[in-house]
């Protein structure tokens, strides 16, 4: 398990259970009324905030998570117990992307916030939910809806008060080790830092965070080296530190470093900044004061330090602590407005010419919570399927009678008259005719198993 800033996982929410199919059956009742209960919900992924940057890291290890699915109805309208949620702990100052539509869905900046990114299914209704006046003795219940299923970028974005800037081996991570509580790996090569490190720095009840970033390049901006991991991360801090090698043309490398940021978001130039001049034991007083004046052009303060030595590291300490700016209200990244799209109702041929094929968002949804072999639930459809037009949809086609008709995974024979025998059944209340019927030939089935209440 290492250190993650950005992953990839997919997130499903649990089934919904089945609704139970049951009549009562008592000694003194043997002919009970429907008692079939409904269905648990499914359980939801959810996100939760927490105060550990190496959380994402421990989701590494799977690609895939799923809640729990919701257990079935039973007898005497008991309902089916709803499937856990799951809980996935990730770093505060997570962005959550839908991959597939570009849709924020989370944007976590407070320790212990929460967002649901992937629903949990509904649980079907028993066929108790289903009896009325005119129809006493319902033989069908629903089956309960998959869960959500969503394709997630989990982008961690650190939330620091002072962000620490400078190219590989500038002194930052010594600069962060000596300022504060933190203990980043220091050594003399570029690149050591490969992940945010956080430190905090306190003085008079007051506390910073401070944050030594992956080292930047010269066009980082554009993805060379940790560039868009620096990037990234330095995003949400309140005051920039740009921390510099005395040793190295200080003026214009900070000139490279502002340029990087103005090209990459030209609001991060525009945050307060301070210059800290490192590694001063390399140079002269002269040298240094020399530094000074030419970095002062910047409209910055400038602190001369040495991490290696601890010289003046407290004037840095109260500079940064004069300099930041009140920690404001949580500001989220910008979320695109929502576009749920539904499919408008059409029926076509099937590819291979044979079945006609209704597609639509809102049938296709109704359709799968039944059993299209079931002769009850089919006859419970037909008002949606006149209500939805699909009859006068199929006529205008040039359907004919006994001509597959596939709606969603669910195949019916369409019929365009009522025939001899079809009338409604005693106490039904939908027609036994219409424009769809139970595929001649299916065995009847129904949405769940019969109760222990019940008998077959």
């Amino acid at each position: 398990m290492g250190f993650r800033d950005v992953l990839d996982i997919t997130v499903q929410g649990g089934k919904g259970g089945d609704g139970a199919m049951s009549f009562l059956r008592l000694k003194y009742m043997p002919k009970g009324g429907p008692d079939g209960g409904r269905g648990g919900d499914g359980g939801s992924v959810v996100l939760c905030a927490v105060d550990d940057v190496a959380a994402l890291g421990r989701l590494a290890a799977h690609r895939r998570y799923r809640a729990g699915s919701g257990q079935q109805g039973a007898g005497r309208n008991r309902s089916g117990p709803g499937g856990a949620d799951l809980v996935l702990e990730v770093p505060v100052g997570t962005l959550a992307v839908d991959t597939d539509s570009g849709e924020q869905v989370a944007d976590l900046l407070e320790v212990g916030e929460t967002a649901l990114v992937a629903q949990g299914g509904e649980g079907g209704r028993g066929n108790a939910s289903f009896a009325s006046a005119q129809r006493r003795a319902p033989r069908f219940a629903e089956y309960g809806t998959p869960g959500q299923v969503r394709k997630l970028r989990l982008e961690l974005r650190t939330i620091a008060d002072v962000g620490l800037v400078g190219y590989p081996n500038a002194g930052k991570s010594s600069l962060l080790a000596a300022l504060s509580n933190a203990r980043p790996a220091v050594a003399d090569y570029p690149f050591t830092t490969l992940s945010p490190n956080l430190g905090v720095l306190e003085r008079d009840m007051r506390r910073l965070t401070v944050a030594d970033i992956p080292g930047i390049i010269e066009d980082a901006h554009l993805g060379r080296g940790l560039g868009l991991d620096f990037l990234r991360h330095i995003s949400r801090t309140r005051l920039l530190v740009y921390v510099l090698d005395i040793a190295a043309d200080a003026v214009g490398t900070l000139a490279s470093l502002r340029s990087e940021l103005e090209s990459y978001d030209r609001e991060l130039t525009a945050r307060p900044g301070l210059v800290a001049l490192n590694k001063i034991d390399l140079a002269s007083p002269s040298e240094t004061a020399d530094a000074e004046r030419a970095l002062a052009a910047a409209g910055m303060p400038v602190v001369s330090v040495s991490a290696l030595e601890g010289r003046n590291l407290e004037a840095l300490a109260e500079a940064l602590f004069q300099l930041v700016p009140e920690r404001p209200a949580p500001v989220r990244a910008p979320r695109p407005e929502r576009r749920v799209q539904v499919r408008p109702l059409e029926v076509g041929r099937a590819a291979d010419g044979g079945a006609w094929v209704v597609r639509g968002s809102e049938i296709e949804s109704l359709v799968q919570r039944f059993d299209a072999t079931n002769t009850d639930a089919v006859a419970y459809l037909q008002r949606f399927f006149r209500s939805y037009g699909i009859d006068r949809l199929l006529e205008r086609a040039g359907a004919r009678d006994g001509d597959d008709v596939r709606i969603g995974e669910a195949v019916f024979e369409y019929f365009a008259e009522s025939r001899p025998g079809d009338e409604p059944a005693a106490g039904e209340e939908e027609p036994a005719d219409g424009p769809l019927r139970r595929k001649a030939g299916d065995d009847d089935r129904s949405a769940g198993p019969e109760s222990a209440e019940g008998g077959r």
